[in-house]
């Protein structure tokens, strides 16, 4: 008998599994029946080993065999939740107590609770409900690696499943320490050519002679070193997926050869004559204003539109500070396990000083003060003495500027300004917000005296237009 819970949580194939448990027997012959059906089976003879396991390699989904009577596993399960939240859990136990299966639900959040001895009807039944596809009456969930509980990230995380189903270029926008690469990921994990290769590059991590090669290949003979034929990223990813970080930083000359290969589906490698089509999936990716590059001369017009075919734009944590909380806690219970540390709760002074700030390195810069947070605390409570300066606090600036009496004109104002610093003063989105046209506001703005640039320093790249 199975009990399915949380199915929602993640209905990808589960392709990496962690098989945990002290029963060496029982453990052995489960591993037997699920290595045929998996990519990765890893085992682990204690709970205690799983956590270390699970904090240097990625799983899909946790199996834990208990003992009956026993309320290890669950208590393993729970901390897999609270430190790993996005793998689903299933407890396997030798009992038949509904008191337990109500706990494992409760308390870790289980997805399956199954009995033993397993049946080859209830395996078939586990592995079915992590089948790929997703249906469009499910439930929004969560993405692998990302957390967020958001309208923003709920929006965002459906619109990766609905992406991720298609074929298309997609070009991911983005501050830096948004999870640009993280979504890309989440575009091959969901989609069909998940069980091809997944190939990460940084266009500015290399000169473009190596770059060039770095995608395409090379021949013997090419240019100094290259002493043997050698595959670029396009031939290694053939059937899957090339993720393209900070593309804005290609040299013109490259986004000509990126062009071509996507105008017509051709490789060419450095010193060869010939000319290969390889069938690859192209996530890009950058945290600069394309439109502005363009105008500027430095990217091509033409292929902004062949990659933005999909754009998908991830929000600053700024437009999304619900989310902090969840994020801040999550890293806390990571950091705690990775260096095996007593679980470190964070207290309400602390969290409310993590909200007062406007987090400009976004998810990333809260993980860092998070690590840092964990590494200063004394005790098991994160308290707002042991987070790091944060920068000076300063009132909101709709306060700062509030000097006349309320008068309509002054509502107005103040409701726009006040729009703005929420958004990072980024004009596009309040115009939105605020239901009027991007030229409304400017004269809105200009009326009111105000240029349309944060007085407290937004990054150029956070107020487009």
């Amino acid at each position: 008998m199975s009990s399915a819970v949380e199915v929602q949580l993640d209905r990808r194939q589960a392709r990496r599994i962690l098989l945990a448990g002290d029963q060496a027997g029982a453990r052995a012959s489960l591993a037997r029946r699920l290595e045929p059906r998996v990519d990765r089976l890893a085992e682990a003879a204690t709970f205690e080993e799983a956590l270390r396991c699970m904090s240097v390699e990625r799983f899909d989904l946790v199996i834990a065999s208990d003992e009956p009577g026993s309320w290890h596993g669950i208590e393993f399960l729970e901390s897999v939740r609270l430190h790993w939240p996005l793998v689903a859990r299933v407890l396997i136990s030798a009992g038949d107590d509904p008191s337990a299966a109500r706990d494992a639900v409760n308390r870790a959040g289980v997805c399956y609770w199954l009995r033993q001895p397993l049946s080859d009807a209830a395996l078939d039944e586990l592995f079915a409900s992590f089948a790929p596809e997703v249906q469009r009456d499910s439930p929004v969930r969560p993405l692998a690696g990302m957390l967020g509980e958001s309208p923003a990230m709920r929006r965002l995380f459906d619109l990766v499943i609905r992406v991720a189903r298609t074929d298309s270029t997609v070009l991911v926008l983005g501050e830096t320490g948004t999870g640009k690469d993280l979504i890309g990921r989440a575009i091959h994990d969901a989609s069909p050519r998940v069980a091809r290769p997944w190939c990460a590059v940084n266009s500015a991590a290399f000169p473009e002679t190596l770059l060039e090669s770095e995608l395409f290949g090379h021949r013997r003979g090419s240019f100094t070193g290259a002493t043997s034929n050698s595959e670029g990223l396009f031939e290694e990813a053939a059937g899957g997926t090339v993720f393209l970080d900070e593309v804005a930083e290609m040299p013109l000359s490259m986004q000509a050869k990126l062009l071509r290969f996507l105008q017509t589906g051709e490789i060419r490698a450095v010193g060869s004559a010939s000319t290969r089509v390889v069938d690859v999936r192209l996530v890009a990716a950058t945290n600069k204003h394309l439109e502005r590059e363009i105008a500027r001369g430095a990217f091509r017009e033409d292929l902004y539109y062949r990659l933005a075919v999909i754009p998908i734009e991830v929000p600053p944590l700024r437009e999304r500070m619900e989310d902090v909380p969840l994020l801040a806690r999550h890293f806390a219970g990571r950091v705690s396990a990775r260096w095996r540390k007593q679980k470190c709760e964070l207290d309400s002074a602390a969290i409310d000083r993590l909200l007062g700030y406007r987090w400009p390195g976004n998810v990333r810069e809260l993980e860092n003060v998070i690590e840092r947070a964990v590494a200063l605390c004394q005790s098991d409570v994160i308290r707002a003495d042991d987070i790091p300066s944060l920068g000076s606090a300063q009132p909101p600036l709709a306060a700062q500027l509030r000097t006349q009496p309320e008068s309509l004109g002054a509502l107005e104002r103040r409701h726009i300004l006040e729009t703005l610093e929420r958004v990072g003063w980024n004009r596009r989105r309040a115009a939105q917000l605020l239901q009027i046209s991007t030229t409304t506001l400017w004269r809105r703005l200009k009326t009111f005296g105000i240029d349309g640039r944060d007085p407290l320093g937004a990054a150029d790249g956070a107020f487009a237009e």
